[in-house]
């Protein structure tokens, strides 16, 4: 089951301006296009830095310190004089997880998606992070249905069923092994758009014990359980 990338909700158009574009220029991007941040970029794409409307403040207030900052931007004239050299990027192949773990550590509102040459490809924002809980609960029970249950569990949706509510997945039916129920369960968990999963499945046989046990160790498509490793070696 695959799971949503950077690459695949970041944004691609990117409004980007150079070193020694004006500082008016680049305040009037940001408010033309209401955004938080343009990027600099030099030759061939390569991210230099960043200016957000924080950078921008010292011009505005004109006086020595802006929150007990120094005021040297009050008197800068180009975007290399405010930048922020000191980026947080990411790579278009990480995770939503990954991407979300580095914002929250960060402490930062977006990301920059380069390449392994600090090319600039897009840009990741919180909003970007959060677009798989807005998928459609359709969307999010042909997923669980094809790529858990039938896929990779080898189970047939008039085995199982599986109802999804503004994108809480209930599972019920019934199922042998009590641990195959715990498989779908987090697998379930792992789909996006997935909030939580309700596991209403029945079971005939509670294996949760063999599950535990390194002598018992199941595998999840056998019908018995493993013989212990001095048996088989004896065999």
């Amino acid at each position: 089951m695959r799971q949503w990338l950077v690459d695949d909700v970041m944004t691609r158009d990117v409004i980007t301006s150079t070193p020694d574009t004006p500082i008016a220029e680049v305040a009037d991007l940001l408010a033309t296009h209401r955004i938080g941040a343009v990027p600099i970029v030099g030759e061939h794409d390569q991210v230099l830095g960043v200016v957000s409307a924080a950078d921008l403040l010292p011009k505005v207030a004109g006086d020595r310190t802006v929150f007990g900052r120094p005021a040297a931007k009050a008197e800068a004239a180009l975007a290399r004089q405010v930048m922020t050299t000191r980026l947080v990027t990411v790579d278009a192949g990480a995770s939503l997880a990954e991407a979300a773990a580095t914002m929250r550590r960060k402490k930062v509102r977006r990301l920059l998606v380069t390449d392994r040459d600090g090319r600039l490809r897009g840009v990741l924002s919180r909003t970007d992070v959060l677009r798989p809980l807005t998928r459609p609960d359709a969307a999010i029970r042909d997923d669980v249905v094809e790529h858990v249950l039938r896929r990779i569990l080898w189970i047939e949706p008039t085995q199982v069923q599986v109802r999804v509510d503004d994108g809480v997945v209930t599972l019920t039916g019934a199922v042998g092994r009590r641990s195959t129920a715990a498989i779908a369960t987090r697998l379930a968990e792992k789909v996006p758009g997935a909030v939580a999963v309700v596991d209403r499945i029945r079971h005939d046989f509670d294996d949760s014990s063999l599950a535990r046990s390194r002598v018992g160790r199941t595998h999840p498509f056998s019908a018995e359980p493993f013989a212990p490793e001095r048996e088989r070696s004896a065999a």
